[in-house]
């Protein structure tokens, strides 16, 4: 899966395959062989279809609108600029072979997420009907408008999808599933605005069929639903309705829409959060599966480690040139990611590589893999908490690692000893496989679970 641009995070909808060939023919696979072990972390996980939906809980007072069909231009940025006018959150769902036809209405659709008015889902490549079509061919259509709409904005996309003509069956909602979306959107209010209704007709339908939970189905290209958003806003504002979007309807009282609070990660991302030693992407999503880059677990280690301070330090004395010092509209220095480098190399928690002019650089949004990552935490143990040179020190049986180069050996011997970092049941640490975001969530926690070293002498 392509990962979605950000300052500090991945996607919410993790990695896809690069070549839609290859996306198409990685789904045929699963499809057929559904088990994956996931040997890293001593689970397994089932390739899950997508849950339909077609409205929220009723037990809160909430609707959300959503919009497909990014179409027509003039009728789209009608839509997207009446909605940002009247604060209206909103749900769009577009289709990426019309995403690059119209540059305006991306803009626009990012300006609107940067209000935290907006979320953008799929509405497949070329709206067709998916339900008549190969898997194969599903691969290639389903998640062709975050795919577009990502590739030429550089914004977020969220993991929602919702089939044309809402043409769905179990086939479509597996390979979505397969294609890393969560949720197969569909709706129970449709003012039918496609078929050239009055703005007060449409707001009417919707006023009249209002309820909890309810997902409204409209459309950018509508002729007159620009036209309908104050109507519809003022009134369902009137009767106590909140406009959210269909993420924010789903997450319910969850601390995330994907996480789940059963799971070891998911425990641990919740306390990482509430201790604010991690954040989400926003206040829905996560991103537990997604990669981390080497600048977000040294500002992870700088928290944890208790290593941080407020002032940004070393301005004049950066330790490496490809680690940018940001600053905000009033030129005052942002902390990430310049200071929180800064401070795990003092605490000698990080290194960088040399640069092929010497120089050393840290590689910020590389992502980091697992043997890197042990190697940090271990430089952890014994700074904050004492803890000997190598497990051989610790008086109780080393844990056997056997796949891991010699240079790192004693630092992934020494977490897994700790139980802070494991392999799988062979024995093997997979050192260069990417750590996720919940795995540096887990393995943090139980780092901060570790009491200090007391010796047996």
């Amino acid at each position: 899966m392509n990962s979605r641009a950000s300052q500090q995070y991945a996607s919410p909808r993790g990695r896809r395959p690069t070549s839609r060939l290859a996306r198409a023919a990685l789904v045929t696979t699963v499809l057929a062989v559904v088990l994956v072990l996931a040997l890293l972390w001593g689970a397994t996980a089932l390739a899950a279809s997508a849950t339909t939906v077609y409205k929220g809980s009723g037990e809160r007072k909430q609707i959300a609108l959503t919009f497909d069909d990014n179409t027509n231009e003039a009728r789209g940025l009608a839509v997207l600029r009446a909605l940002r006018k009247n604060d209206v959150r909103a749900t769009l769902f577009v289709i990426g072979s019309t995403v690059p036809r119209y540059p305006s209405i991306n803009t626009e659709i990012v300006k609107g997420m940067s209000e935290g008015l907006f979320e953008v889902g799929d509405h497949s490549q070329s709206h067709a009907v998916l339900t008549g079509l190969s898997n194969s061919r599903l691969a290639t259509e389903i998640g062709g408008g975050t795919d577009a709409f990502t590739r030429l904005t550089g914004a977020r996309t969220v993991p929602l999808f919702r089939p044309p003509y809402g043409a769905t069956n179990s086939r479509v909602a597996a390979v979505a599933g397969a294609e890393g979306f969560s949720y197969l959107v569909l709706w129970d209010v449709d003012p039918r605005d496609w078929d050239g209704k009055s703005a007060s007709a449409i707001a009417d339908h919707v006023v009249s069929r209002a309820h909890n939970g309810a997902i409204v189905v409209m459309h950018l290209s509508g002729a007159h639903t620009a036209q309908a958003v104050p109507l519809m806003a003022s009134r369902l504002r009137a009767k106590g309705y909140e406009l959210v979007t269909v993420s924010e309807m789903l997450k319910g009282s969850r601390l995330f829409l994907d996480v789940s609070s059963q799971t070891e990660g998911g425990q641990a991302i919740a306390r990482m959060v509430q201790e604010g030693f991690m954040s989400g992407y926003d206040g829905n999503y996560f991103g537990p599966y997604d990669s981390i880059t080497r600048a977000q677990v040294a500002k992870v280690a700088s928290l944890v480690g208790g290593i941080h301070t407020g002032a940004v330090e070393g301005i004049d004395s950066p330790r490496f040139p490809d680690v940018p010092l940001w600053r905000d509209s009033n030129g005052q220095p942002i902390l990430y990611p310049f200071d929180y480098v800064q401070e795990a190399a003092a605490a000698g928690l990080v290194v960088g590589s040399p640069n092929d002019d010497g120089t050393l650089v840290f590689n910020p949004n590389k992502p980091i893999n697992r043997v890197q990552l042990a190697t940090i935490l271990a430089r952890m143990v014994r700074q904050f908490k004492g803890y000997p040179a190598t497990a051989a020190e610790l008086g109780r049986p080393e844990a056997v690692v056997g796949d891991v180069p010699d240079y790192a050996l004693a630092d992934v011997s020494l977490v897994a000893t700790l139980g802070l970092m494991t392999g799988s049941s062979s024995g093997d640490f997979a050192p260069w496989a990417g750590a996720r975001r919940d795995h540096v969530a887990m393995v943090m926690t139980r780092y901060l679970d570790l009491p200090p070293f007391q010796s047996a002498d």
